[in-house]
């Protein structure tokens, strides 16, 4: 009978592609893994894998055991996750999400999801949108919030289901005494010639800003890269560069700095739920996806 914790070392070298990548992961040692690699092809009677110098290759077999592998292993997270509530005898969601969503429209959920389900605990985490498919594979959280952007879609595994929620413009932030500052919008092709302060993300959308700028026609002329939104929207009142931000990510948006929407159909950041495909939702799970729906849905205007 295949062991769990042998499938989980497997998985661990399938995704990293070498057996120190998956040694230093679980906190094994190389041999250890190669050694539980080894009886796990003899067990099954396949080659799973091809050793090379830089490191693994898959075969045929292993592409196919690492697919069902997944999606094994992410339900028994799941249900050891659920016995521990049980035992606990409380309910709880656990959702993961950006850490620009914690300005706004977590709040909102969070303080609606509690009137409406005050007997459910609720468990935060902060999560990049490439970590969220491991968490929500191991169980610590039961949905999570993530977003891409519409010109460079996200890679999305074959096991999460991506379920988009709402569509966030970005839009360009410059001093109160810039010539656009007044202006209602403008078109990003207009501001060539300025230097930027841009957000700086994590692979995939480390070169994000530099391709949006392409697609307007222009190569962009970066003078400062900063962590956060906050620090930028300083940077700008400063006089450093004038820079793009999400609307969500603006609530709290210094009086020496205006956001001018941009013309035309604006670059957007799409915010999304994700979970795992096919697979049974404890009900606060469908219950905190509804509350996000409708956080994220327009008010319709009379």
């Amino acid at each position: 009978m295949l062991e769990a914790r042998r499938l989980q070392i497997f998985s661990a070298v399938a995704e990293r592609g070498s057996f120190t990548a998956a040694a230093e992961a679980l906190f094994m040692t190389h041999s250890a893994v190669s050694q539980q690699m080894a009886l796990l092809e003899r067990q099954l009677g396949v080659t799973l894998m091809i050793r090379g110098p830089r490191g693994i290759e898959l075969t045929d077999s292993g592409r196919i055991l690492a697919e069902r592998s997944t999606g094994l292993l992410g339900t028994i997270a799941n249900i050891e996750q659920e016995m521990a509530d049980l035992k606990a005898q409380q309910s709880f969601v656990r959702l993961g999400a950006f850490p620009t969503a914690g300005a706004d429209l977590i709040p909102r959920v969070v303080r609606t999801y509690q009137e409406r389900y005050p007997d459910t605990k609720i468990v935060l985490r902060s999560a990049h949108a490439s970590d969220m498919p491991a968490n929500l594979r191991d169980g610590s959280i039961h949905l999570g919030l993530a977003w891409d952007y519409d010109f460079d879609p996200r890679s999305v595994p074959a096991d999460i289901e991506w379920i988009h929620l709402a569509d966030d413009p970005l839009c360009v932030l410059v001093p109160v005494d810039h010539p656009v500052a007044g202006e209602s919008e403008v078109e990003l092709r207009e501001l060539a010639g300025e230097s930027w302060v841009v957000r700086s993300h994590r692979p995939p959308y480390d070169e994000a800003f530099t391709t949006l700028c392409r697609l307007a026609g222009f190569e962009a002329d970066i003078g400062f890269a900063t962590e956060d939104y906050l620090s930028a929207q300083g940077l700008v009142a400063a006089g450093v560069g004038i820079s793009a931000a999400p609307r969500l990510a603006l609530v709290a948006l210094r009086p020496d700095v205006v956001a001018v929407n941009i013309a035309g159909p604006a670059p957007r950041r799409r915010i999304a739920a994700v979970r795992l495909l096919n697979a049974s939702h404890p009900p606060a799970a469908q219950q905190m996806l509804d509350v996000l729906r409708a956080a994220t849905t327009p008010e319709e205007t009379p």
